[in-house]
């Protein structure tokens, strides 16, 4: 435990088991002499550990460690493994192994049945597609070094570090003092791009007369948000792509937050530079104008753990993304008297149809004549809570992603959380995770009825209440799952479900009532139609949240 404080790390997430009992003893021992161990916190459920974990990663760039219990332990983490390895986020997991030792003479040994039952051939290979780094502890000799460099690969790779413990490796003795070797343990510097192919990438991104940047999360690091403001701000390049962070703040005069406008630029450009972007466009819907030069930053161009990723790239550049939108900034400064009069002129262009696209979206969320259910009226009043409390937003919202990005501002870097990939129930969890990073301001989770419940509710809401992190959950319920019922109706537009307008399995015949749910962990719970009453529950929930006590607001809207 003091090795993992040595190597940075501040919490560690708790899902105890048999062979976590020398960890616990450990960390009682250490308190009574005065040494310093990570902060511990009980979880009920390990995919909530590890989303709170991955949450503080967004918000730090700090990794966290994780405790299971061995492999049903490690099957618990769930989808939230696929979260962290698409949002390359750090995170330690630690997990026990069964005891090697059967002899009632060694200590540690064999002594529950679960002991032959938990022992299976791979267990490291249950998530061996997503982690970046798997080891085992065989050797107490060695715990310095095992935990040093699974710290390391977390912080430096990022990924998620899987570390097998087994208790009666653990409980044997430790090697001498001088094996205990806690720093070297570097976290590598960032890439940067090649002088000459940046130089290229400056040049034809000067030079072009309709470029577009497409980026999903360069803005998870604050400094991407500034370099990339500066670089569209400067030559007048608008900024699209799924939102998963603060790319530019939405006030931005190049922040393009309608989808319609984003896939008509898009579809016009002649030069699309892509950076720290999974899925750039949607090749069956939208197809790139002939001639159009594709442009792609990336740590891993190739994206070889995709192994379908064709998307046309002409100049790729292996580099951190975040490192080379700061030197194109430079590098397009170069260019700006030459070009000067042409960016100006595309500024002249762009910005009053940017403006006007956004306040149209607003007008329409704001009529009056909307139904109170209606998804826009319910971002409109979120968008007015969270800008007047300052709070941090945790989106979840799946099927209304594109309309929370089009109606609910982000002005500030850094306030906006999502979970990277396609792992559902990951915002229950990770908000607590980004309220203990950043304890002084709100933190508000935006999540559809069907991930809450992936989420493990009850779980999450004792998590907050044993961190003290308080944070206010708000559920987009419309009683089923919406994306499990779009595909059907997109492809078979004629077929039995469409003429029955139902969809086999995506309605819930008797859903949970959240409140009584919420309540009965302890939490301040509400229900609203949709935005009428919204206003009013929000900030009773903001000061719930403020006096220490989580709280959900159930939204009903409009089924779909």
């Amino acid at each position: 435990m003091c090795l993992l404080t040595a190597a940075g790390v501040e919490l560690l997430f708790l899902n105890s088991g048999t062979d976590s009992a020398p960890l616990q003893e450990a960390l009682a021992a250490l308190a009574e002499r005065g040494l310093p161990t990570p902060r511990v916190l009980t979880s009920t459920f390990e995919s909530v550990a590890l989303a709170a974990a991955h949450g503080f990663w967004q918000a730090t760039q700090r990794p966290q460690a994780v405790f299971v219990h061995v492999d049903v332990g490690t099957q618990n983490l769930g989808a939230i493994v696929h979260d962290v390895f698409r949002d390359r986020a750090g995170a330690v997991v630690l997990a026990g192994k069964a005891p090697y030792a059967e002899d009632a003479l060694l200590p540690g040994a064999r002594s529950n049945p679960i002991h032959w039952q938990q022992d299976v051939p791979d267990q490291a290979g249950i998530l061996r597609s997503y982690a970046r780094w798997t080891a085992e502890l065989t050797s107490p000799r060695d715990a310095a070094r095992v935990i040093g460099r699974a710290v390391q690969v977390a912080a430096g790779g990022p990924g998620l570090s899987y570390v097998m413990l087994s208790r009666d490796v653990l409980m044997a003795p430790a090697g001498p003092p001088e094996l205990s070797r806690t720093s070297g343990y570097a976290r590598p510097a960032p890439p940067a791009p090649e002088p000459a192919a940046l130089a290229e990438l400056a040049e034809r991104l000067a030079k072009a007369a309709r470029p577009v940047i497409v980026t999903s999360r360069l803005g998870r690091i604050t400094t991407g948000t500034s370099a990339l403001s500066e670089v569209a701000q400067l030559a007048a390049i608008p900024v699209i792509g799924r939102r998963e962070a603060v790319n530019l703040p939405s006030d931005h005069p190049m922040c393009v937050r309608s989808q319609a406008l984003a896939t008509e630029i898009l579809t016009e450009a002649d030069l699309v530079l892509i950076t720290d972007c999974d899925v750039p466009w949607i090749p069956r819907n939208t197809s790139l104008a002939p001639g159009c030069c594709v442009v792609q930053i990336e740590r891993d161009p190739l994206k070889a753990d995709m192994p379908l990723w064709s998307f046309p790239v002409d100049l790729a550049l292996t580099a951190d993304p975040v490192v080379s939108m700061r030197q194109l900034a430079a590098a397009l400064k170069s260019h700006a008297a030459a070009q000067r009069r042409r960016w100006d002129a595309r500024r002249a262009e762009l910005e009053p149809a940017i403006a006007q696209d956004a306040s149209a979206l607003r007008a329409r969320a704001t009529n009056p004549a909307l139904p109170a259910t209606d998804i826009r009226a319910v971002l409109a009043v979120l968008d007015r809570a969270l800008e007047a409390a300052g709070g941090l937003l945790v989106e979840e919202a799946v099927t209304n992603l594109g309309a929370v990005a089009e109606l609910v501002g982000r002005r500030e870097p850094g306030t906006l959380y999502t979970a990277g990939g396609p792992g559902l129930g990951w915002s229950p969890g990770a908000s607590v995770g980004i309220k203990l990073a950043r304890p002084e301001r709100p933190v508000v989770a935006l999540v559809g009825d069907g991930s809450f419940m992936f989420g493990v509710p009850t779980a999450a809401l004792s998590l907050a209440a044993e961190a003290n992190a308080p944070v206010v959950i708000v559920v987009l319920n419309n009683g089923g799952y919406r994306a499990s019922r779009l595909p059907v109706f997109e492809l078979f537009s004629d077929g039995a479900s469409a003429r029955r307008g139902e969809v086999i399995g995506t309605r819930f015949a008797r859903p949970p009532d959240f409140v009584a749910l919420a309540a009965a962990c302890g939490a301040w719970a509400t229900r609203t139609e949709g935005a009428a009453g919204l206003p009013e529950a929000l900030e009773r929930a903001l000061v719930a949240a403020e006096d220490g006590t989580t709280a959900v607001i159930d939204v009903r809207i409009e089924q779909a």
